[in-house]
């Protein structure tokens, strides 16, 4: 049996402004490896340190392209993330670390992770060892032990998750 949670519009804003970020951030990558940097004294940038600032600035704006990738393959699915008798299926989390907006993948998140379900500020919010989730083990430290639903969604959509999920777990 599978549950569908319904984007809302505020996902669908976040990855066009995400688009725009990162098509500006290409643009800035491109614009620095292609054109002089000229420092205070009017002289060109040294190429190391123009070398240095291009590769900076890439893996920024890689890792957003990866975060709006993720993003753009949840609408094209058309789901948020899909719930069985097994857990909780192609969802994602955000993290943020420095200038990275950083979206990690999880595969699923089992019944038997789910310590705790919280509404917090009207937010449901799942309390989970990490440790069982099935992520790539490249994001596995990205991981985090509490995960939030999607929290643009309406009350009653937030309703509906905790009944299918009160089917699978003590709430």
């Amino acid at each position: 049996m599978g549950f569908k949670a319904n984007l809302n519009f505020k996902f669908y804003f976040v990855t066009v402004l995400l688009l725009g970020i990162v098509a500006l951030g290409w643009y800035g990558v491109y614009s620095i490896a292609t054109n002089p940097l000229f420092m205070e004294d009017n002289m060109p940038m040294p190429y190391e340190e123009k070398l240095l600032l291009t590769i900076l600035i890439g893996v920024v704006v890689t890792s957003w392209t990866v975060s709006f990738f993720v993003l753009l393959r949840q609408i094209v699915l058309g789901y948020a993330f899909v719930m069985d008798h097994n857990g909780i299926h192609g969802t994602v989390t955000a993290v943020n670390v420095l200038a990275f907006i950083f979206i990690v993948p999880i595969r699923t998140i089992p019944y038997a992770a789910i310590a705790e379900v919280s509404n917090n500020e009207g937010i449901l919010t799942l309390h989970i060892n990490k440790a069982e989730l099935d992520i790539n083990p490249m994001f596995k430290l990205f991981a985090r032990k509490r995960y939030h639903l999607f929290a643009g969604f309406t009350v009653e959509k937030q309703e509906q998750i905790k009944e299918e999920l009160s089917k699978y777990i003590k709430i």
